[in-house]
């Protein structure tokens, strides 16, 4: 980075060594960096107008003013100005008052120097002016209201998906490809046209939850650890708070809560089993499996149709609904393969938060 282009980041932690690990890792990215131990420090600075700060990254857990209220401080006289949580506190409360606080978004402590650097550049090359927050809630609005929202057209489609930063998190096309599967899945055993809109919206909607998750969690190249996981386990749960604004995603917001659930109890985060799980739910899972497998990852190539419905055959009773497993071995090859060419991947795999263990946890 030249000296002319120089960006300025305010560092807020109460621990000094954790202050200088950060302004080390973003000086040598080129950064210009001011630290402080505490948030009325760094709000008098900013108010002093002696600089520009141009991104804020901040402890949740200080003494005094923590992060959050540091967070909604500036979102009030800055409203533009990107400030990202860096804490070793995770949770869905946590997570929910980021979100609202306007966070651009949150590192889960130990940060690898690669992933503080990553993630500043990303806020600061592709500033978030709106907020995704407000964004999330306009566009499920306006897509709400549409007089033909369960016949939508692939743009308007696109254009949810684009506002709610889908991308960052995993290809739209999966999102479109699950939700026709399921739509197919759920025709085949003749639910109403109502309810197959509910559940299309359900399946595109499934991983909103991610929105919120901590982007080095999210992003990571290798395994999870036993933390990770358990913060991971949490986007069902976000999904659901995140849609339970909106009375009307009711139906919705349950196929998201439980999509991770299995037939046999051992799924989460409720541990629903057999018919407690919600039908849109039981129905996802199966054929967001069908796209797992069919699909290609980083860790492995994709596998044919047939090996996917052996794959879900031999987890009826287990992991799936043995009713709704048979309905799938009666859907015809050509149906499946017509949707997996309707919707192909546009975008190479990426190693991304969707370690090979999802696809059975």
């Amino acid at each position: 980075m030249e000296r002319g282009e120089e960006k300025t980041i305010v560092i807020v932690d109460d621990e000094e060594p954790m202050r200088d690990y950060l302004r080390e890792v973003l000086t040598h990215e080129g950064y210009d960096c001011r630290c402080f131990a505490g948030s009325l420090a760094a709000l008098a600075y900013m108010a002093s107008g002696a600089e520009r700060a141009d991104l804020i990254l901040t402890e949740i857990n200080m003494p005094g003013m923590g992060g959050v209220d540091l967070l909604r401080k500036v979102k009030t006289v800055s409203p533009e100005l990107p400030v990202i949580l860096i804490s070793a506190l995770y949770g869905v409360g946590l997570a929910i008052e980021a979100l609202k606080g306007g966070a651009a978004d949150y590192l889960l402590k130990p940060a690898q120097p690669d992933e503080v650097a990553t993630l500043v550049a990303r806020h600061l090359d592709h500033p978030d002016h709106e907020g995704r927050r407000q964004a999330m809630r306009g566009a499920l609005r306006k897509f709400l209201w549409l007089p033909d929202h369960y016949h939508k057209s692939g743009e308007r489609v696109q254009e949810v998906f684009d506002v709610l930063g889908f991308k960052r998190y995993e290809t739209l096309q999966h999102s479109k490809r699950v939700a026709a599967y399921a739509v197919l899945l759920g025709a085949a055993k003749k639910l109403p046209t109502e309810e197959l809109g509910h559940l299309e919206l359900g399946a595109l909607l499934h991983d909103i939850g991610k929105i919120a998750i901590p982007h080095n969690v999210l992003m990571k190249a290798g395994p999870l650890n036993d933390e990770e996981w358990e913060v991971m386990r949490l986007h069902p749960q976000i999904g659901w708070e995140l849609l339970s604004e909106f009375p009307e995603l009711g139906a919705e917001a349950e196929i998201v809560y439980s999509h991770h659930e299995r037939f046999d109890g051992k799924g989460y985060p409720r541990r629903l089993k057999a018919h407690d799980i919600p039908l849109g739910a039981r129905i996802f899972s199966i054929v967001d499996t069908l796209d797992a497998i069919t699909s290609d990852r980083p860790y492995r190539s994709r596998q044919p149709l047939e090996a996917a419905r052996a794959e879900i055959k031999k987890r009826s009773g287990s992991q799936f609904d043995p009713f709704l497993v048979g309905a799938l071995e009666e859907l015809p090859d050509g149906a499946l393969l017509k949707v997996r060419l309707d919707y192909a991947d546009t975008e190479s795999p990426r190693q991304t938060a969707l370690q090979p263990a999802l696809l059975t946890t």
